[in-house]
């Protein structure tokens, strides 16, 4: 019985120290989802980390991270949450006002991006003026 008892610690013990999907591992996949956008690189990406910062997640809130590629033409935007990333996005400058962004996800993120691309959109739209007071109610 005691074999027994210790291969069951030990298995026990593997998967609390796992440490989840590594941000490497996730920039090897192939993005889920892709798309133009007309707003500097810079601006959108920081748009999106203070936005993926600062919505409520289900599942909780992300620590949430960034980094300029080493040619600077690039800005890499990630969110982990319990040791394992959940996705990345990917700010490539098309043009000086035109922005490409991919989207990338550890099967640990199921579920992130539908909320993460919404972020990306609202970020990216131009802000609406307000409509001017028509002088109703008055």
């Amino acid at each position: 019985m005691r074999p027994l008892s210790l291969l069951l610690f030990i298995v026990l013990l593997a998967g609390c120290t796992g440490t989840g999907t590594s941000l490497g591992e996730v920039r090897a996949t192939e993005p889920l989802k892709s798309g133009a956008f007309q707003m500097p690189y810079d601006h959108l990406a920081a748009c999106v980390k203070a936005r993926i910062k600062t919505d409520p997640w289900t599942f909780g809130q992300p620590i949430v991270g960034s980094e300029w590629g080493l040619d600077r033409r690039i800005v890499r935007v990630y969110a982990i949450y319990a040791r394992s990333t959940l996705f990345e996005v990917t700010f490539q400058p098309i043009s000086p006002v035109t922005t490409r962004v991919d989207y990338r996800r550890s099967n640990d993120g199921h579920g992130t991006q539908d909320h993460a691309w919404s972020i990306i959109e609202q970020c990216a739209s131009p802000v609406l003026p307000s409509p001017p007071d028509s002088g109703a109610g008055r």
